[in-house]
């Protein structure tokens, strides 16, 4: 079958190869609360005078490392909404490298706070320290104005700024109004409401418009930064009511803005509402995140929609470890894009948190978002249900498949758009393994398993083989994967538009090419040994493979536990190992009877083989069995030691450094003399490389105790914490990554690290 392939050479504003301009609108969307503080967020305390010596050029370094971030994929971010930018210097930095590449900007948005909020800005100084406001601002009290919005924004040259339809609230046309801008046409409402040092910030909503060229599409981004929850100083949802009233603020500021548009304008508009909303979502069914996103009729759920609920919904979303909550949204308008064609609301294809944002000095995590058109299946939420029908395969042996291409005539597998995605659900009874792969060289498959819409899971082997199914040959990986999980299919370039074919194939463990793979904190993968004379014939065998992978760094191997299960008649079945070979040598060790196999022994990295389940004889119903494999090796990454606190009230710093308890052994990091932390209420964050190696592999136990180089007496407060084991039923890609935290007299400080199973990756060569 001839297949058309559309190839755009670039996204332009009148794209070749015979795609129309409003064809061609891929938009990719961040925010992030970048933790760039100014010095009286950092140093109102007694020390001030000794905090601002040490935190000279700290958020400069930070502001750089984010930048450089950013720029080392300039095709992953469009838009990008920055909050908590209140560092001059640090706008600075950010204005200087990425405007090159986003040279359309809001710097910053600015108000006369003493005019409005004068008493609340003296109660917000006076619960700090005054005398430090006094030395910061090198003004008296009454006459301190606060600080900015901390607001930014971003955006690449195939957008351009936009008249506001109404400029009711657009800003810099008053007294006491500053805005620093690419453009004026910024509109901002200035939150009435605010709780604690909250009110010393200028916090509001921020609105502007812009059109993307290629697309000639309209885009209305609200970007924000809400009253903060203080989670760690007081109950969840703190200041709830102060949030009410900025929504309500927020409501009227796009209402308005917006108010010359007819109706059919308004449904053709795409809005985007970007922001730490400090809205917690970890609470009970009656909580705010409910109330304000999940309760039908209000305007936040007839209007506007939080994307990330709406696009991953079994996903935690989780966009503040420290907290363990999502406080940062992506908020779309209209409505959730469901059915139909280009005239409906744009697609929120995938909503994700990047990993390598993850280790920024930020206590909070990057959240992206991607845009496009509506097409078939574009988000998980209207992912294509993989049916898995069993027919003979070529060889005669039965093969449980679906080959993803027409369906009623209609081509449902294509990349309509430059940018867009596909998805593809399977739900099945228990855990397989796969072979799944497209048959076009020009697209990619990445497999995400519900719970993690951010990190595709790998394939088991790292090679690639082709299989042949009547004209279709395909290019797949082998994948072990749980009984749920997602497929994305993307071009591999973001201009490619064109068709392809998908296969999904699940292996039935039958022989040694058909194994299955097993992984530690994967479940049980499972196979039907079928009773002779049905339809498929007889499978009397079901073969696993095994590969170990990893060895603690104390030299000590790692205890893996294998169990064939599920046997109905022990006298009937046995599990045998085969083409055991492990490389440091040692006898292949022996089953235990009973209606479970299990092997267990300590097995050196490399060592491979599979554990083959047989029956004496087909009986006459199917018997569903199943293998498993499970370790004691656990892998550490260590990512940073951030000093929250000194560890006494005082001039200078501390000089740190760790011991860390890892099976039998105690390591002294750094291995000689210690590392400066200068941190009076001003975090102060060391990446692990300072101290020394950061992925670390234990099989007992791993601890740490933190020591203040001149206070280390038996009764130092200094004390060993333990890193947690993982949850029961954690798969591999579900690490601990809850921070340490040691309260000294005084002060405080916090490692942030993840603690995984198994690294997520290919294990074995290709057999």
């Amino acid at each position: 079958m001839a297949r058309l392939i559309i190839l755009l050479v670039a996204l332009t504003a009148s794209p070749i190869g015979g795609a129309r301009a409003q064809e061609v609108e891929t938009v990719r969307v961040a925010t992030f609360n970048a933790y760039l503080l100014s010095p009286i967020f950092k140093c109102a305390n007694p020390n001030f005078a000794d905090c601002l010596v040490q935190i000279q050029g700290q958020t400069e370094k930070q502001a750089e490392h984010l930048a450089d971030t950013i720029l080392k994929d300039t095709d992953r971010f469009d838009i990008i909404a920055i909050n908590e930018a209140w560092d001059e210097d640090a706008k600075q930095i950010l204005i200087d490298k990425l405007k090159p590449v986003y040279p359309n900007y809001v710097r910053k948005i600015d108000a006369a706070l003493l005019k409005v909020r004068p008493q609340a800005i003296v109660d917000a100084i006076t619960s700090l320290d005054p005398a430090a406001a006094v030395a910061i601002y090198g003004e008296p009290v009454e006459k301190i104005d606060g600080e900015d919005s901390g607001l930014m924004l971003f955006a690449k040259s195939d957008f351009k700024f936009m008249p506001l339809p109404d400029d009711s609230f657009k800003w810099g046309k008053h007294d006491g109004e500053t805005l620093d801008a690419a453009t004026d046409e910024v509109g901002f409402t200035l939150y009435d409401h605010c709780g604690g040092v909250d009110c010393l910030s200028g916090k509001g909503a921020a609105i502007v418009r812009l059109l993307h060229l290629p697309s000639q599409s309209n885009y209305t981004v609200v970007f924000t930064h809400m009253q903060a929850d203080y989670f760690e100083k007081s109950p969840a949802e703190l200041h709830a009511d102060a949030r009410d009233a900025q929504f309500d603020q927020i409501e009227k500021l796009i209402e308005t803005t917006l108010s010359p548009l007819t109706p059919a304008q308004r449904k053709r508009e795409r809005v985007l509402v970007m922001g730490d909303m400090n809205v917690p979502l970890f609470h009970p069914p009656t909580g705010e995140w409910a109330r304000r996103f999940a309760t039908p009729g209000t305007y936040w759920t007839s209007q506007h929609y939080d994307s990330w609920a709406a696009t991953n919904s079994a996903d935690p979303g989780i966009s503040n470890y420290i907290d363990g909550e999502r406080y940062d949204y992506i908020l779309a308008a209209p409505k959730p894009y469901l059915s139909g064609g280009i005239e409906g609301p744009i697609c929120v294809q995938h909503v994700t948190i990047p990993v390598d944002f993850v280790d920024l000095e930020s206590d909070h995590n990057l959240l992206t978002a991607d845009l496009n058109l509506g097409n078939n299946f574009c988000s998980p939420s209207i992912a294509y249900p993989v049916n898995l029908t069993t027919r003979k395969g070529p060889d005669g042996k039965p093969q449980a498949e679906e080959l993803i291409d027409f369906r009623n005539g209609q081509d449902v597998t294509q990349i309509r758009y430059p940018g867009s995605m596909q998805w593809f659900h399977v739900v099945r009874q228990d855990a397989g393994s796969y072979s799944i792969g497209p048959d076009n060289p020009d697209v990619n498959i990445d497999i995400y398993q519900p719970s993690n819409m951010t990190t595709p899971i790998s394939s088991y082997y790292g090679s690639t083989r082709t299989v042949q199914d009547g004209e279709h040959i395909f290019t797949v990986h082998t994948y072990a994967l749980p009984k749920e999980f997602f497929i994305r299919v993307t071009g591999k370039d973001r201009r490619w538009q064109g068709n392809y074919a998908l296969l999904v194939r699940r292996h039935t463990c039958a022989t040694k090419e058909e194994a299955c793979p097993l992984q530690p904190g994967e479940p049980p993968q499972f196979a039907s040994l079928t009773e002779a004379g049905s339809l498929l014939g007889s499978q009397d065998e079901a073969w696993f493979r095994f590969d170990v992978v990893g060895q603690a760094d104390s030299g000590a191997d790692q205890t893996v536990t294998l169990t064939a299960d599920g046997l109905p008649d022990p006298s009937r079945y046995k599990a045998t190992l085969e083409e055991f070979d492990n490389p440091h040598g040692g006898e292949p060790p022996i089953a235990v009877s009973g209606t479970s196999r299990i092997v267990s022994d300590a097995m050196g990295d490399g060592t491979h083989g599979y554990l083959v389940i047989h029956q004496a004889a087909a009986g006459s119903q199917a018997v569903r069995v199943r293998a498993s494999m499970q370790t004691t090796v656990r892998n550490l990454e260590l990512k940073a030691l951030i000093c929250e606190d000194e560890t006494n009230p005082e001039f200078g710093s501390d000089d740190i450094f760790t011991q860390l308890s890892i099976d039998s052994r105690t390591i002294r990091f750094p291995p000689g003399g210690e590392v400066e932390f200068d941190c009076d209420d001003s975090a102060d964050q060391k990446d692990w490389a300072r101290f020394g190696s950061t992925n670390l592999t234990f099989v007992d136990h791993a601890g740490m105790k933190v020591f203040e180089q001149d206070d280390t007496s038996p009764n130092d407060p200094s004390h060993a914490n333990e890193f947690p084991d993982l949850p029961p039923g954690a798969s591999s890609l579900d690490g601990v990554r809850n921070p340490l935290i040691w309260n000294f007299e005084g002060g405080r400080y916090r490692l942030n690290y993840e603690l995984t199973m198994r690294r997520n990756e290919p294990v074995a060569a290709a057999p």
